[in-house]
């Protein structure tokens, strides 16, 4: 004889924060080949600042979605929580670090071409503001069940 439970579907529901992760990772690639291409420095580039303030807005939404495990303190975190976190932020660190010797290598070698390195800084920009936000995009992507922050108080 067999035991049926109650009559529940258990489809998986898709987590709101993994599209706005993935958003902000196809925004950032956006923003680098706007960078690139545009004529002279993206700051002026109408495009390129546009996607960077949609990329703010972005980020800002996805961080406030993520601080459950990204700012509660350690003592309400768990094992799995902490390590997630922990494991995160030194892959946005490493990308940082990388970046940023990326942007410098570049600069070096095409120290004698003045239209490239006008371009650095808002590649640089663009690099550097993904690589902080790669721990949200990573707690986003990874599914990670995210409780709000306040149900938590501070120690």
């Amino acid at each position: 004889m067999s035991r049926q439970g109650p009559d529940e579907t258990t489809e998986p529901t898709l987590s709101p924060l993994r599209p706005v992760a993935l958003a902000l990772c196809a925004l950032s690639a956006a923003m680098v080949v706007l960078s690139l291409v545009s004529d002279g420095n993206a700051f002026s580039d109408s495009w390129w600042l546009a996607a960077f303030v949609l990329w703010l807005l972005l980020w800002g939404t996805l961080r406030s979605m993520t601080r459950g495990i990204a700012e509660r303190p350690v003592a309400g975190l768990d094992e799995r929580e902490r390590g997630l976190r922990d494991r995160v932020s030194f892959i946005g660190y490493q990308c940082a670090v990388g970046a940023g010797m990326a942007v410098v290598l570049l600069m070096v070698a095409f120290q004698d071409e003045p239209a490239v390195i006008e371009r650095m800084p808002a590649l640089l920009t663009t690099l550097m503001l993904t690589s902080s936000a790669l721990p949200s995009i990573l707690l986003g992507l990874s599914g990670a069940r995210v409780e709000n922050a306040e149900t938590y108080p501070d120690e």
